[in-house]
């Protein structure tokens, strides 16, 4: 088997121990690239604790990525940066994301009548019915309007219905 880094390769180093143990009880090497290209003998002890140090940090490389990655998209959603798809009830201007009048009141409703305890689907069948368009232009589902109902950047909508 050949990879160039282990952290590609797995997802986290309980998967990589136990595969890699498949591996070596059917003849197949771990070939890393990164390292050269070198074999990596897991069948030693020695082999076998270098495959749980590198996996361990490669483990830790994944999730620090994974954090950062969250933390940069948090901080954007939080100052109306364009982080993604444009949400419901937003339109862009160069890279901040601007309140959508028009929208907002499709935003104000879902959420006023999630409040008065209605369900997903029935909003959803509402919005269908009379043809308020979404986002794309698609069709109302029961996700769809969880999605605006649980949506932080609609906090200040839901904080004033």
């Amino acid at each position: 088997m050949v990879a160039v880094k282990l952290d590609r390769l797995f997802r986290n180093a309980a998967d990589a121990l136990v595969q890699t143990e498949q591996w070596d009880r059917t003849g197949i090497a771990l070939h890393l690239v990164d390292m050269g290209g070198q074999a990596l003998n897991t069948a030693s002890a020695m082999g076998r604790f270098f495959l749980s140090m590198t996996a361990s940090f490669a483990e830790l490389e994944r999730n620090m990525i994974s954090e950062r990655t969250a933390m940069a998209l948090h901080h954007k959603r939080d100052h109306r940066e364009v982080y993604g798809g444009i949400p419901l009830g937003f339109k862009r201007v160069e890279d901040r994301l601007e309140e959508d009048a028009k929208e907002m009141v499709v935003v104000r409703r879902i959420i006023k009548e999630r409040g008065l305890g209605r369900s997903l689907r029935e909003i959803a069948g509402d919005l269908n019915r009379e043809g308020v368009p979404t986002k794309t232009g698609g069709r109302w589902f029961a996700s769809t309007v969880l999605y605006v109902v649980k949506n932080i950047l609609y906090s200040s909508v839901a904080a004033a219905v």
